[in-house]
């Protein structure tokens, strides 16, 4: 049962249809624009979302992840600066 997408040449707008069988959509004309009626509708290709398969991310979402994982990186945890700051108190103490 697929899905096609489909643009209209009248009013430029892009719109999903599903067919029943790849055979119905072969045989029949395509659907009328479901914003204007135009009847001359064009079958486009589709995007395609590749997935990375550890996670099901696609690239674009693989990218946020990554940027978002590299700013917590660089960022301290409170109790790792708060230890730093005690043994530099200690430290600043002995001498």
């Amino acid at each position: 049962m697929p899905i096609y997408e489909y643009y209209c040449p009248a009013c430029g707008e892009i719109f999903s249809y599903f067919w029943r069988s790849i055979r119905a959509a072969e045989v029949h004309d395509p659907p009328p624009c479901p914003a204007c009626q135009h009847p001359q509708c064009q079958r486009i290709l589709s995007q395609v979302a590749v997935l990375d398969g550890l996670g099901g991310l696609t690239p674009s979402e693989q990218r946020q992840k990554r940027a978002r994982e590299a700013r917590l990186a660089s960022i301290t945890p409170r109790e790792q600066i708060e230890r730093l700051r005690s043994g530099r108190k200690n430290q600043g103490g002995a001498a």
